[in-house]
């Protein structure tokens, strides 16, 4: 993904300043610094944990944002809008001092606008200071470090100047982008697949009296759905694991529909969501933890659930040929 820049700042967002400062000028971009800016962009469009928005009727950016983006007009937009930013920290006690970063570029010739706000972290370096012909070398804690560009940001957010479609990230704790910028967004395909297993476990739990085989047929589905087209077409999924049940599936269908996800097609660009559906983990109520994979689960040549005359079950492990003590 080749991005341009047009015009970039960073606003700080210090509260023990007592107010933000505004940058006057624009921020000069050199190799690094745009490398580094790059990667949180790109980071926003991949992220599982982000999600798609769209304005509110009663949002102003869309507005702001559909004339010409001269740099006057950047200049001062970021500048309210870092405004806006400090209003909502003195307000809201748990959102964390951080820099702004606001820029406009370009994507294969379309338009975006885009934020990040890089929240401190602390960390320790060195400090050389001259006194009287000495060199004295301290060990300082550095209390405005950024987000190293391999991590990722907790709040920041990409409007398309072409739709006004925005990609949102946002993992604060107060969740308040979508407030701050009058947004409606809908789940991420992190939150989705939680909300898929949220309700597959429910159902199960209600209506299975082995819950165990059950969830792993549903995993196992999940796995092998993932990796054949890289989405979750949670229809499907349903039909596979609870078709057999009408009453099972009407339930399940319904809580679907409830959250709005019956006829959700989700895609899976990473595959550690996949991956994880490819084990069982199960833990006991003696405290033994087991991770099985979910291939082999229903497999009686190699796992059995054996369900004791005293009320107890047992997983008998077959055709072993080695045990590695990791």
């Amino acid at each position: 993904m080749s991005i341009t820049f047009k015009h970039t700042i960073i606003h700080v967002l210090d509260q023990s300043m007592g107010m933000p400062l505004l940058s006057t000028d624009l921020l000069t971009l050199n190799d690094e610094t745009e490398s580094f800016i790059t990667r949180h962009l790109i980071k926003i469009f991949e992220s599982t944990s982000s999600c798609e928005a769209v304005f509110k009727e009663s949002a102003e950016l869309p507005n702001l944002l559909s004339g010409p983006l001269t740099e006057d007009v950047f200049m001062q937009l970021t500048s309210d809008i870092t405004q806006v930013f400090y209003r909502y920290m003195t307000e809201y006690e748990n959102i964390p001092s951080g820099d702004l970063v606001c820029t406009s570029f370009m994507i294969d010739g379309n338009n975006y606008f885009g934020i990040l706000k890089l929240n401190y972290k602390e960390e320790y370096t060195h400090y050389v200071d001259q006194v009287e012909g000495s060199v004295i070398t301290r060990i300082i804690k550095n209390k405005g470090i950024f987000p190293a560009a391999s991590k990722q940001v907790d709040e920041g957010m990409i409007v398309s100047l072409e739709d006004f479609k925005v990609a949102l990230l946002d993992n604060s704790k107060g969740k308040y982008l979508s407030l701050m910028f009058d947004l409606e967004p809908a789940l991420s395909v992190k939150d989705t697949v939680k909300a898929i297993e949220k309700v597959a476990t429910k159902v199960i739990e209600q209506h299975y009296d082995n819950p165990i085989s059950a969830m792993t047929e549903f995993k196992q589905n999940m796995a092998e759905t993932i990796a054949h087209s890289q989405t979750i077409p949670v229809q499907e999924i349903l039909e596979q694991t609870f078709g057999e049940d009408e009453e099972v599936f009407e339930s399940c269908v319904q809580h679907m529909e409830e959250l709005g996800l019956k006829e959700t097609r989700v895609e899976v660009a990473d595959p550690k969501i996949g991956n994880k559906y490819n084990f069982q983990k199960l833990k006991t109520d003696t405290g033994i933890e087991v991770k099985l994979p979910t291939h082999l689960f229903k497999d009686p040549d190699f796992i059995e659930i054996v369900n004791e005359p005293n009320g107890t079950i047992s997983i008998v492990l077959k055709n072993i040929s080695q045990i590695i003590n990791k």
